[in-house]
């Protein structure tokens, strides 16, 4: 998630200690973070979170420049992009999709619902979940409220043989804040349809719905893959959490509640008590002791009635949901895992009569000689030969890292022969090379990366102050206008989120506008980049703006490294961090001191799709159609003081401050 200026040295110390864990990978939504690692700890496999917003081929294509792995795809791409995306089932690079869980309904990385009403930020893993929360028209007669931002759960086994063809190399569920025994029927759900040969596919799936059957969930569809679920994805009259009814609240009782059950109930299963009136989360707890008939009970059924202990004090009448089963304890079987070995990366050279392994940090190499080896007649010992054979390293001491391997010429190499190479050259590096090798070149990068954080920067002079206007708009100075009502003269804001299938019509824009000879470009998705060749980018100027997540300066430096000029900062900045950010930043900076953000927008149908709403606490909003699109607006708009040494950037577009309401949103209260 994202970071700030002040928090950058920590993550530098944490990235270090992941580096010598060597994780699978580590999946980064800030892309200062992300260079952080890509140019200071290459052991660290780099994947792009879908808080990225990764979502068209030109996200594609930036993602593998940058020097990601994998990219995790946006939430809510159908499955008709995603077939245009990757003609011909090739990705560019590992590509990983959401297929079962809770979803978000807001598009990633791009949601302040949540952090408006509280500072609670989902960009930094800490959502309150206000879209659970029902809601209801501002205005009495203008129709019933409910739960308008709260989508079911996603379950997208029928379509995995469509992702295998398209090349997709993993499948995400989502299991956080889950227990265990949801995780595991869920994966063996999978693993069911997904290791089942063609011909048992459709008794797979058959076994795989049986098993789903016991897991706790929200209604499920498959979620934003079709423009259909995408109309029905939101029921209003669902409550937004999830968890099966299996009974009621009759009374409460000292040490507890009395119950009567609908459904089964075991003891270290979690429950959630809703009552009807009310609008937040409710009561949450895990079952700890039940009696029935004076007796402590390890069960009980449906029909039955039942006292369980409880320091929480539900209404009467409050319903009883099981959100989660007591599951097998497996401490025991993680304490059985092997401790892990410092890992050495490799760059292995065989010639015809000699192999060559150099060590990453380290001076020594080894060399080892043999008799020439034959040219090969049919299957010649190839680069990836050598790189699986020293990857298995048989040493008790060291693990292999990255393996870079060559071949000069075509030679037979018996597989014995090979076998020996690698057992000699690790019981070498067992005898020659120091244990803590792979940690002392971590630590030396660790001081320098800790060296250049803590060195200033010019951030240069800022450019001058700027307001975006809707389509008739005017304003003094500098003009922003959104791309499709811009001219040349105004700063051209390009949209967050363009589907594949708009991708070509936006680059036509864009050209055009550069023919009618616009100069100035607002970048509001890491996808722009990719579409400024270098060398229109040495002739335009591109700056920054929200929701583009420019929260630290070694974020502004991958802007810069991108093309980018002028960076405007994250919004959801403190006041206290504004001048940390400034201190270290490369480019000048710009600050949202007045607007409407919108704080939330979805593809997915909602009813309302326009119009006033308010929660159960009072605070309102403007729900507003655009395209295919509903973005969520604050009553209230956002009003701030300059921070020092910024230029001001004032959004007038969806401006309702002759309402008298206001917020400086987080510059007060910090951001969380």
């Amino acid at each position: 998630t994202l970071l700030k200026e002040s928090e950058l040295a920590e993550a530098a110390r944490e990235m270090a200690f992941l580096a010598e864990c060597r994780p699978d990978a580590v999946i980064v939504q800030d892309l200062g973070a992300a260079a952080m690692m890509r140019d200071h700890f290459p052991e660290l496999t780099l994947h792009a979170s879908t808080q990225l917003g990764i979502h068209n081929s030109a996200g594609l294509a930036m993602a593998r420049e940058f020097g990601f792995r994998r990219v995790i795809l946006e939430r809510q791409v159908t499955l008709e992009e995603l077939r245009r995306m990757i003609p011909g089932g090739k990705p560019p690079l590992e590509m990983e999709l959401f297929v079962h869980g809770a979803l978000c309904c807001c598009v990633s990385g791009s949601c302040l619902f949540s952090s408006w009403l509280g500072g609670w930020s989902g960009n930094r893993g800490k959502c309150k979940q206000p879209c659970r929360r029902s809601y209801f028209p501002a205005e009495k007669g203008n129709g019933s409220g409910g739960f308008l931002f709260s989508p079911g759960d996603l379950c997208s086994l029928e379509l995995l043989d469509e992702f295998r063809r398209l090349g997709i190399c993993s499948l995400k569920i989502e299991g956080r804040l889950r227990r265990a025994d949801y995780v595991e029927k869920v994966v063996r759900a999978y693993r069911t349809v997904l290791d089942a040969p063609p011909d048992r596919r459709a008794a797979a799936l058959n076994e795989a719905g049986n098993i789903l059957r016991g897991v706790v969930t929200r209604k499920t569809s498959i979620g934003f893959y079709s423009e259909r679920s995408m109309q029905e994805l939101i029921r209003r009259d669902a409550f937004g959490g999830s968890g099966i009814p299996c009974g009621v609240v009759k009374k409460l009782v000292p040490g507890g509640f009395e119950a009567e059950m609908s459904g089964r109930l075991h003891l270290g299963d979690t429950i959630r008590l809703q009552a009807d009136s009310d609008a937040s989360d409710g009561l949450n707890m895990t079952v700890l002791y039940m009696e029935k008939g004076r007796s402590s009970v390890l069960k009980v059924q449906s029909g039955e009635s039942c006292f369980i202990r409880s320091d929480r004090k539900p209404a009467p009448g409050s319903l009883i949901y099981r959100t989660g089963e007591s599951a097998a304890d497996h401490s025991e079987r993680v304490e059985h895992l092997p401790l892990p070995r410092p890992a050495l990366d490799l760059q292995v050279r065989l010639e015809r009569n000699s192999l060559l392994v150099r060590i990453a940090g380290c001076e020594a190499e080894y060399r080892s000689g043999f008799p020439e080896l034959a040219p090969a007649r049919n299957h010649a010992v190839s680069p990836d030969d050598l790189e699986k054979a020293f990857a298995a390293s048989g040493s008790e001491i060291f693990a292999a890292g990255a393996v870079a391997a060559e071949v000069n010429g075509e030679w037979f190499l018996p597989a014995g022969q090979l076998k020996d190479l690698r057992r000699a050259f690790w019981s070498w590096a067992e005898q020659h090379i120091p244990h803590d090798l792979p940690a002392q070149k971590i630590r030396r990068e660790l001081q320098r990366l800790l060296h250049d954080l803590n060195t200033e920067s010019a951030a240069g002079v800022p450019f001058p102050d700027c307001t975006a206007v809707g389509r008739k708009g005017t304003a003094p100075g500098a003009v922003a206008r959104e791309i499709d009502f811009a001219g040349p003269a105004d700063e051209i804001i390009l949209p967050p989120f363009v589907p594949e299938s708009g991708l070509e019509a936006l680059k036509q824009k864009i050209a055009g506008l550069l023919d009618r000879g616009a100069r100035v470009f607002r970048i509001t998705s890491f996808f722009q980049f990719a579409l400024f060749t270098e060398a229109v980018r040495n002739r335009v100027t591109l700056k920054t703006m929200f929701p583009f997540p420019a929260a630290n300066s070694q974020c502004i430096r991958v802007c810069r490294e991108c093309g980018a000029a002028g960076v405007q900062a994250w919004i959801e900045l403190g006041q206290g961090d504004y001048p940390d950010l400034l201190a270290h930043s490369v480019l000048p900076l710009e600050a949202y001191v007045y607007g409407r953000p919108c704080i939330f927008m979805t593809r997915a149908a909602l009813k309302p799709g326009s119009g006033r709403i308010r929660d159960a606490r009072g605070n309102g909003f403007e729900l507003e159609k655009h395209g295919a699109f509903t973005e969520l607006y604050p009553d209230e708009t956002l009003r701030i003081e300059l921070p020092e040494g910024y230029s001001t950037f004032r959004d007038l577009r969806n401006d309702a401050g002759a309402a008298g309401l206001f917020s400086d949103f987080n510059y007060s209260r910090g951001w969380s």
